[in-house]
């Protein structure tokens, strides 16, 4: 938790006003440092509970320029490249079909 003072000219500081402050300061570095102790224990209960801790989750990194998923640089994807998978398809046997004159317009026949 991060506090926002407003600022204080050096006029207005007073001996009172900077004890203030001081005080301040030290409740806000302990309300930071009791959340990071109850999380560490929230995680502790689940763990005992059966439960995953709470994960970790890094920033994104999204938005980074010049930067790959896999660290290269290069921005491809991992394995073979693209390529048409039916460049180096054999045809083994043809089946010639012929046409069914009674068929009517608009029909088609099941099965084969």
């Amino acid at each position: 938790m991060k506090l926002a003072l407003p600022e204080i000219r050096p006029e207005e500081r007073t001996p009172l006003l900077e004890a203030l402050l001081e005080i301040i300061r030290q409740l806000a570095d302990r309300v930071s440092e009791l959340e990071v102790a109850l999380q560490e224990v929230r995680d502790e209960n689940a763990q005992l509970k059966g439960l995953k801790p709470r994960p970790k989750i890094n920033p994104s990194t999204l938005n980074t320029p010049g930067q790959a998923k896999d660290g290269t640089g290069k921005g491809r994807r991992r394995g073979n490249p693209t390529r048409p998978r039916n460049a180096q398809l054999i045809i083994h046997r043809t089946v010639p079909l012929f046409a069914i004159p009674d068929l009517p317009e608009g029909g088609h026949v099941q099965g084969l």
